[in-house]
């Protein structure tokens, strides 16, 4: 039996059309369906918020509904292990925040491994945080506050959002800086040690500037600098740390939004598009603006960049202020 091969090549290149066409069609058409963005915090909080005012943009650019789904909990390891054991199909986000880069140096055994199980897809904002005093206090200048740390007995006290975190890191560095002695307080979250603050449990604390923010326009807290090597743009005359005087971390917060690995690329870069042009409009800038936030907008591979930069740094800085990991 004869085969015309004319016949036998045409029919073979439509098969392999066919097959290389549909999951490229499939990713044309995407979203089909409604796209989940996992925040791995509680509801309310700054990540939350901003993961909900672009994921309510999404919504009508993509004619589907973005869901945004809170898995808190671990230090953030269950959200986000959640999202690396998703299929990579751009269906399932993880709307996440610098804890990400954070846990391989806080934990000895975690259960996925951040470099190898997700990809990034975009920065969304960087968070900008500031050590405060009630505004009360008798600590004007962070000059002062030294001073008074250096014969303080008990030791003055700060707060952070939990052992281990940037916030702990800060103030460790801060007084290995000073050359103080100062009492750790860890804390759930930034707000409850914000609270406690407020009500005159702590002597100072570390939060961002959005949960800071209105605190400061009340009058009830005083900046003393901001724990980053830049000032911040929402209070430009607030000094850093790093001005005046003190060896701080040059690592900003950020948050951020990243997929399983394995997705495909053109939808990494549609949806990194997407959300950098919903961040550069004016009414969505000046919202996150007013929370202290700024806009970012970064390219995946960016992203990527900082990621593998905050990886090494975080695990160089936590031996240099004495933080061993957790089993």
């Amino acid at each position: 039996m004869q085969i015309n091969r004319s016949v036998f090549a045409l029919a073979i290149s439509g098969l392999l059309f066919a097959t290389l066409a549909g999951p490229l069609a499939a990713q044309q058409a995407w979203p089909t369906r409604p796209v989940k963005f996992v925040v791995p915090s509680n509801a309310g909080g700054s990540p939350d918020r901003v993961t909900r005012l672009l994921a309510e943009r999404l919504s009508k650019k993509w004619g589907q509904p973005t869901i945004v789904e809170n898995k808190a909990g671990a230090t953030s390891i269950i959200g986000t292990d959640f999202v690396a054991k998703s299929p990579a199909d751009g269906y399932t986000m993880l709307s996440t925040f610098t804890s990400l880069v954070q846990v391989p140096a806080l934990f000895k055994r975690v259960p996925y491994d951040t470099e190898r199980d997700l990809v990034a897809v975009t920065q969304t904002v960087a968070v900008d945080v500031l050590f405060l005093v009630r505004a009360d206090s008798p600590y004007k200048t962070l000059q002062d506050f030294a001073a008074a740390a250096k014969t303080a007995k008990p030791p003055l006290s700060y707060g952070s959002f939990g052992n281990g975190s940037s916030f702990h890191i800060y103030g460790e560095k801060l007084k290995q800086s000073m050359g103080v002695d100062l009492t750790h307080v860890p804390y759930k979250g930034e707000l409850p040690s914000t609270t406690d603050l407020l009500g005159g449990q702590l002597n100072s604390s570390f939060a961002s500037v959005g949960t800071a923010l209105p605190f400061l326009t009340d009058g009830r807290l005083r900046p003393l600098g901001v724990a980053s090597t830049k000032r911040s743009p929402v209070l430009p005359d607030v000094p850093t740390l790093t001005e005046l005087g003190m060896n701080m971390p040059d690592l900003v917060g950020w948050f951020g939004v990243l997929a399983p690995a394995g997705t495909p690329a053109p939808i990494i870069q549609k949806v990194a598009a997407d959300i950098r042009e919903i961040l550069t409009q004016p009414d969505v800038v000046k919202i996150l603006r007013d929370q202290g936030l700024e806009p970012v907008a970064s390219s995946p591979e960016a992203f990527q960049r900082r990621l593998n930069d905050d990886l090494v740094q975080w695990k160089k800085l936590l031996p240099e202020v004495g933080i061993k990991p957790a089993d």
